[in-house]
Formats: C-alpha cells, sequence, structure tokens
C-alpha cells in the first residue's frame, strides 16, 4: 500500500520537523466458492464453501478464519483506522459494520459457531475428526454483513464500494499455531496463502465491477446484474464496485484496465500501469495472470493492491497518481505473487515496492519524476527525519518491528518505505546493478506463490552477488544505520 504522504515526502519532513500462497509446488489449493448479494442499501449477504487443503505438517483438528469485517464494528478494540484519521476516513460521520455468522458445516455436518480472537476477528471452526496433511475438508459458512460508509478497504463512499477481506479467510498455519493478528490501523496487518477462487457476486445494476481474476460471464436481472469470476492461484480476491467508465489495452499479452469516474487523464493513468507492467515483467519476470486491473475509488490512502487489482484513491491525480499506480503495481510482483508477512515483515514487499518504482523511472520515458530525484528526495527526508525525533529522544530506527509496535503511521512510514527503499539502493551500490537485479528475479522465481521470509530475498541477493550481505542488511534492519551517505 501507498501511503498518503509517501508521494510528498519532503513537504511532509519539513512539516515534521516543524512540529518537532502457498507454494505452487503443493498437490492441490485450498478453493474458495463464494456466492454474494450486495443489496441497495449494502448489505452482503453470501455463503462461502472453503475446501480447505491441510498444507500443514501436521494433522489439524480445527480451522481457523479471519473476520476482517467485525474490526469496523463499533466498540472494536482495534480500529483499522487511525484516530488521527477518523475525520477524513468518515466524511459523513462515524459509521459501523456488523456481521453475523449464521451458520457452519463440515462435510455437511453443522458445527456451533465460535467466535474467538483478540477482538472477535477469528471463526474457529472444530472439524469434528482428525485432518491429516494433504486432506481436504469441505467448510461451508453463511454469513452476511452491513457495510460502513468509510473511505478503505472494506466500505462505501457515494461514488464507489471497496470489497476487501469481506469474505472469512483461512488463517496462515506456522510454527504450530494460526497467525491471527487483529486487524491493526498502521499497516496492511494481514497475509495469506495463495488459493482458487471461484466466485458469483449479484449487485446492483447500476455498477460496473473491478475485480481480482477473470469476469467469465455478466448476466443482466431486472434490477441487478451478477459477474462470475474465476481466479486461480492468488493470494486473496477483492473486488470494487462503481458507475465507472472503462479503458483497456495490452502489456505484451497481459490484459491492462482502468476504470476510473474522474479522471482529467484517464489514458496518463491507462499508459502508467501499462509500462508498469512491461518494466517490472522484464525486470523480475513475467507477470502470470491474464489481466490486470486499476481501479479509481475512495480511499484513504494513496493506493491498494490486490492480486491483479489496484485500488488508486480518488482524492490523487497527475504525476502523483501515476506514481501511486507504478507503486501498486510494483506489489503485483512483492506480495501478489511472492507473499510475505506483512505485520511483522512489511519492509520486505514496501520497500520492494518502493524501490522498484523508482527503478521504473530509470526504464520508462515521458514522466516528470527520475529515478535520482526521487533517492535524494528519500535521503532528504529521512535525514531530517532522524535529526527531528533525536532531538525529541525517539531514536528507534529499527524496521523489524511488528506494525502493532510503530508510535503511529508516520514512524512507519519512513522506516518501512523511506528507509527501506535507501536500504535497497545501498545493497545495488555495493554489488552492482546486474547482480542487484538478478537477485530480485531469483527471489522472484524461487519464492513465487510462496510465504518469503527475509532470508530468502537476502540469500537470492548473496547468491547473485557472490558476497556475503546479511551483516549489511542486519545493519539497516536493526537501526545501526541512521543517517545514509552517498558512495
Amino acid at each position: 500500500m501507498r501511503k498518503r504522504f509517501i508521494a510528498i515526502v519532503l513537504a511532509a519532513a519539513v512539516a515534521l520537523s516543524l512540529c518537532a500462497c502457498s507454494s505452487s509446488d503443493r498437490k492441490e489449493l485450498t478453493a474458495y466458492n463464494i456466492t454474494a448479494t450486495l443489496s441497495d442499501d449494502n448489505i452482503l449477504t453470501a455463503s462461502v464453501v472453503c475446501d480447505y487443503v491441510n498444507n500443514t505438517d501436521v494433522p489439524q483438528d480445527e480451522v481457523w478464519f479471519h473476520l476482517y469485517p467485525n474490526a469496523y464494528r463499533e466498540g472494536a478494540k482495534f480500529s483499522p483506522i487511525a484516530s488521527s484519521r477518523i475525520t477524513e476516513a468518515y466524511p459523513n460521520g462515524r459509521s459501523y459494520s456488523v456481521m453475523k455468522v449464521d451458520a457452519v458445516t463440515v462435510n455437511g455436518n453443522v458445527k456451533d459457531v465460535t467466535v474467538a480472537g483478540e477482538d472477535e476477528n477469528i471463526l474457529v471452526v472444530g472439524l469434528g475428526a482428525t485432518l491429516d496433511p494433504t486432506e481436504k475438508a469441505s467448510i461451508k459458512i453463511d454469513y452476511s454483513v452491513k457495510l460502513p460508509n468509510v473511505r478503505h478497504r472494506f466500505g462505501y463512499t457515494d461514488k464507489s464500494v471497496n470489497l476487501a477481506d469481506f469474505y472469512p479467510i483461512a488463517c496462515v498455519y506456522r510454527d504450530g499455531a494460526y497467525v491471527a493478528d487483529p486487524y491493526y490501523s498502521t499497516g496492511d496487518p494481514f497475509f495469506s496463502e495463495c488459493a482458487s477462487y471461484s466466485v458469483t457476486l449479484t449487485v446492483p445494476q447500476k455498477y460496473e465491477c473491478a475485480c481480482t481474476g477473470e469476469v467469465t460471464s455478466k448476466t443482466d436481472g431486472e434490477n441487478s446484474v451478477t459477474y462470475n469470476v474465476r481466479a486461480n492461484n492468488v493470494r486473496s480476491f477483492a473486488a470494487v464496485l462503481g458507475e465507472y467508465q472503462r479503458l483497456s489495452g495490452l502489456s505484451g499479452s497481459t490484459i491492462v484496465n482502468y476504470l476510473y469516474y474522474n479522471d482529467a487523464d484517464p489514458e496518463g493513468a491507462l499508459n502508467a500501469a501499462i509500462d508498469a507492467v512491461r518494466v517490472f515483467g522484464n525486470s523480475f519476470g513475467a507477470y502470470p495472470y491474464k489481466e490486470y486491473t486499476v481501479v479509481q475509488t475512495g480511499f484513504l490512502q494513496g493506493g491498494m493492491e490486490y492480486p491483479c487489482l489496484s485500488m488508486i484513491s480518488d482524492k490523487f491525480a497527475g504525476d502523483a497518481k501515476k506514481d501511486v499506480i507504478v507503486h501498486e503495481t510494483a506489489h503485483q510482483w512483492w506480495y501478489g505473487v511472492v507473499g510475505n508477512d506483512e505485520v511483522r515483515n512489511a519492509w520486505l514487499d514496501e520497500a520492494l515496492a518502493e524501490y522498484s518504482t523508482m527503478m521504473f523511472y530509470d526504464e520508462a520515458e515521458g514522466y516528470s519524476y527520475t529515478f535520482d530525484g526521487k533517492r535524494a528526495d528519500a535521503l532528504s527526508a529521512y535525514m531530517l527525519y532522524c535529526e527531528t525525533y533525536k532531538r525529541n529522544g525517539q531514536d528507534d530506527t529499527s524496521m523489524t518491528r511488528a506494525v502493532n509496535e510503530y508510535a503511529d503511521e508516520t514512524e512507519y512510514s519512513y522506516m518501512i518505505y523511506v528507509k527501506g527503499s535507501l536500504m535497497l539502493d545501498d545493497i545495488r551500490n555495493t554489488v552492482g546493478t546486474k547482480s542487484f537485479t538478478e537477485g530480485l528475479k531469483n527471489y522472484y522465481k524461487n519464492n513465487a506463490y510462496k510465504i518469503a521470509q527475509p532470508q530468502d530475498l537476502i540469500g537470492a541477493m548473496e547468491k547473485a552477488s557472490k558476497r556475503q550481505l546479511k551483516p549489511l542488511f542486519d545493519s539497516w534492519l536493526d537501526g545501526n544505520v541512521k543517517l545514509y551517505s552517498n558512495h
């Protein structure tokens, strides 16, 4: 995700100074069959059949699912919106979501509904029998949810409806337990294994749908329209609805779409997406899906990535909008195909996406930004940030903290985006552009559809350069590097 002020990082720094998938080699993927209907008053009624494959190494007697819409309910312990941005996120006044799980069955047998987790954010489904590794259970969950009126990943505005994380999502299992993080307001506090999706989405007739995957059919009803969608081996499914105009083009064999409702330069937005798919495909490895869609929508931050889909805030225009599009497109490689734990290793996708955006301007023509200009802006902003926070007694510049361990969105953004991109620039200058690019290609190839760890990127760079780089990475990640100097 591109934070709103990262696109104007120098201005933010000056103001601050004044203020003092699952791996592809597994035999079978978990599959979601989702049937959902959105009413005119923004209530989603849905049924999810999750054919869950136990791709862990141990038998399981229960499966946990994230219930992300519960984070938007009244009284939630963890708000998905930072307190400083509530007014901006809710321009029509505070609005809440209400999610109700109506029924759960496992292989046709009715089960009790058990909602648990630190913030009523987890649905625990007891299987009633042991599910051995590679075995499959069919879990059906019927539920309904009222969407909040909010400019965020899940909710509606006057112009659009964002449907992200709107269905129960199976938790990642690792180190002997399911990962059940709450929906923190900082960063992108979620990650998931790749799965296959078959989605039937019925919405009011006025809406056009932008979504993950390929629309296989579209059927008009009396007052509604139904979209049938398929998406294979993707990390999650998301959709955006609105009264859109559409532009489409090709980047190689990839269909690239841009959907918008208020854009003075839609061709420029589409071309930025097409150029980004081309540049990143050449630099890192081919984009593996048939379509990629960029959609304008009501969103608090600059943009948000999902497989085959990027949300771009309608608050952005001109060069800043194109820059956000490029950043979110980079995420199709870093997080979309190569996944990572965005709670504990947020830099692994965000720093890579931000630095990939900087590299884009060395390859693409006709853009106002340049690599040198963006690098200089990041360096100046980071140095000013460090000096300001040092004066205020805040001297922790580590990048290894979980997203909820940063003081606020500002600290998180400077550490993960700004410092993260400077770290990667230091690595590139150390090993040379040829080895750096080879390392990224190997990282992409070897970790496609998996959940990568920091050592996977470090190892790919060490192999490509034939140099020991872990101490250099660690010095940046642990906070030992305070200021960045030119080579």
